[in-house]
């Protein structure tokens, strides 16, 4: 499981456990990651130029990126997918519950 403080204006944090996927080749590498990548959005949005919205297009925007970087390499040098310039990011503003 991977495990992350996350720190949060109301309180100094609270303590998350994350099913990993089965096929996770390391669960430490992901928290490691985990933790990085949160720490950077949570230093981005504390300064107050970036939203929470802009954090997670900027998150949706990585992952697919980086899948498709993934599948270029399995290619082995091969271009940038086509269907990569296809992406459409979704407005990532918060929907009203």
């Amino acid at each position: 499981m991977a495990q992350h403080t996350l720190a949060t204006h109301a309180a100094a944090g609270f303590d998350l456990e994350l099913p990993l996927h089965p096929a996770t080749d390391n669960a430490e590498s992901v928290a490691r990651l985990l933790h990085r990548v949160l720490g950077i959005v949570d230093e981005l949005c504390a300064q107050g130029d970036t939203t929470n919205a802009d954090a997670v297009q900027a998150l949706d925007l990585a992952i697919a990126l980086r899948l498709a970087i993934g599948e270029a390499d399995e290619q082995a040098h091969t271009a940038t997918p086509p269907r990569l310039l296809e992406i459409a990011v979704a407005d990532a503003t918060p929907r009203a519950a």
